[in-house]
């Protein structure tokens, strides 16, 4: 006789057991001892129902972080709707970025620093276009670029160029660890308004 078919509350429950499983082998060993086997002994599940609610092990791993950074984009889209003047708006975007690394600073390791073990497949990529967290950061350039506040250039190429010098101030400290390197969150503010100049400096060549 066939088993009956789980129920959707059923569904999330296991998902949620296997997503809790991963998260705790990840909090006491790391992600070098992670593997599905090792999820489903710990959620008390086949290595076939892993695979049944995620794709590979890249995917459960990320599906971690989501939550957070879900509320990110959030706490971004409003601040995007709130500020008008493209220089401001930009200055509270990278904020909040910064904002996020200090108050979550585990999610933000995992989710912005995440170093992909041999043997982990990687995620697919997402087009930068149908990125939401990057596609605030560009609208804004290109809001700012149309007021004559901003410089010249392509607005996705100034988006990278941006959040790679402030996310580099931010995780510089972290990845190298073994230096007395300032970790107090005043080289990223000093960052934001380094960037915020460089921006504004629309008579650039």
């Amino acid at each position: 006789m066939p088993r009956p078919a789980l129920t959707d509350e059923q569904k999330r429950e296991t998902r949620n057991k296997i997503r809790a499983a991963a998260a705790h082998i990840y909090r006491e060993h790391g992600a070098t001892d992670i593997s599905v086997r090792a999820v489903a002994a710990e959620a008390g599940v086949s290595v076939g129902t892993v695979y049944s609610y995620f794709e590979n092990l890249a995917e459960l791993l990320q599906s971690l972080w989501r939550a957070p950074v879900r509320a990110l984009i959030s706490e971004m889209d409003t601040l995007a709707a709130d500020h008008d003047d493209p220089h401001r708006r930009l200055e509270a975007l990278m904020g909040a970025y910064l904002n996020f690394a200090q108050a979550q600073d585990t999610v933000f390791r995992n989710a912005f620093l995440f170093v992909r073990p041999e043997g982990i497949s990687p995620p697919p990529q997402v087009d930068l276009q149908r990125d939401r967290f990057f596609k605030i950061y560009q609208q804004t350039i290109e809001d700012g670029q149309v007021a004559g506040v901003f410089r010249a250039g392509d607005p996705a190429e100034l988006v990278q160029l941006v959040l790679s010098a402030l996310h580099g101030s931010i995780s510089l400290p972290i990845n190298l660890h073994r230096l007395a390197l300032d970790a107090s969150g005043a080289v990223p503010n000093q960052m934001i308004a380094a960037m915020l100049e460089w921006l504004g400096n629309v008579n650039a060549d």
